[in-house]
């Protein structure tokens, strides 16, 4: 542990028993003591040159120069919406490599919520064990009638910032005697909660 003293004794104390590295380090934003050969990050909030580093460090910036901590409230809403981007990142990327495999392999559900709502122009399905059944329902089926069946993703977009759309195209080759291929179009809208998850 190391204490810092403000005093001009400091620095014969250096040249005399400290390290070779007792100068700080200035990066851009951040300085680097080593003192008595343990390491301390200092924030460095105004000032490029080394003397205001050291007035910053031993406290003589005056109160109107330095910049407010953030408020704890601040820092919450700073890390809810950091968390809201990293689920959306998330999504659109497991959606974006796992949509063409639904036909072959279960998806991951992390990206949705449990209370999920699936509707088409016909029904509507609530939760995410219904969600779940249509998947394995397109697969059962998928296996049973097609020779072939693949996804296309045309491509995924965000429109606004809590809807992801996809466009894609479903293509297939049936079991039946004469040579025929079946093509669907489609487009899937979804809607993101204030956490980033569909």
């Amino acid at each position: 542990m190391a204490l810092l003293i403000p005093s001009p004794e400091i620095s014969s104390l250096a040249v005399r028993g400290t390290p070779a590295r007792s100068v700080p380090r200035i990066r851009s934003r951040y300085v680097r003591f080593t003192v008595c050969s343990a390491e301390k990050e200092v924030l460095k909030l105004r000032g490029d040159s080394y003397e205001d580093s050291l007035k910053w460090l031993y406290g003589q910036v005056k109160q109107s120069e330095t910049a407010p901590f953030p408020s704890r409230k601040a820092k919450e809403e700073d890390e809810k919406k950091r968390d809201y981007y990293v689920n959306t990142g998330y999504a659109i990327r497991t959606l974006r490599e796992e949509f063409p495999e639904l036909f072959y392999r279960e998806l991951s559900f992390d990206i949705y919520r449990d209370d999920i709502v699936f509707k088409d122009p016909l029904n509507t399905f609530a939760g995410i064990e219904n969600y779940k059944s249509i998947f394995w329902a397109l697969r059962f089926h998928g296996r049973i009638f097609f020779k072939a069946l693949w996804v296309d993703i045309i491509s995924v977009w965000q429109p606004a910032e809590n809807m992801i759309m996809v466009r894609w195209t479903d293509h297939g080759i049936p079991r039946i005697p004469w040579e025929s291929r079946g093509r669907f179009d489609g487009t899937s809208e979804y809607k993101l909660d204030r956490y980033g998850k569909i």
